[in-house]
């Protein structure tokens, strides 16, 4: 694994994971979360460090899966894409029918929205570690 290309990959991961999840969270759905909030009052958690933190694993983790499979998906974006929608739909996806079917105030809508947008990122990101790490 060649670490400058591991750093640089997951660095920049991490801040355009961190960005497209404040503009689809923090600006696009804000509206919509703030009508659950209301509804539901102490629903949510707020702690911006935290997720932040978590989009940091998520780049250091997926940057090491890149590292090690990319060859075997056809490398580059293309190898960096089809990882990160497998990665995509083992964990966000299905979580959000897991939540979609075990909380009643999460609509169906919410779920299709998040699950687009989660593949849509993950994709980006894919591409993005495909592009800087080059395996």
């Amino acid at each position: 694994m060649n670490t400058g290309r591991f750093v640089g990959a997951a660095l920049a991961v991490w801040i355009v994971r961190v960005l497209l999840n404040y503009l689809f969270y923090g600006v696009l759905k804000t509206d919509e979360f703030a009508a659950m909030s209301d509804a539901h009052p102490g629903i949510f958690r707020e702690v911006i460090p935290a997720y932040i933190a978590a989009d940091l694993l998520f780049a250091v983790v997926f940057v090491i899966l890149f590292a090690k499979v990319a060859s075997c998906l056809g490398g580059g974006v293309k190898g960096g894409v089809l990882l990160a929608i497998l990665v995509a739909i083992l964990s966000p996806l299905l979580g959000n029918i897991y939540i979609f079917y075990s909380f009643t105030i999460y609509p169906a809508g919410t779920m299709v929205t998040d699950s687009i947008f989660q593949l849509v990122s993950h994709a980006i990101s894919g591409a993005l570690a495909g592009a800087i790490y080059k395996s």
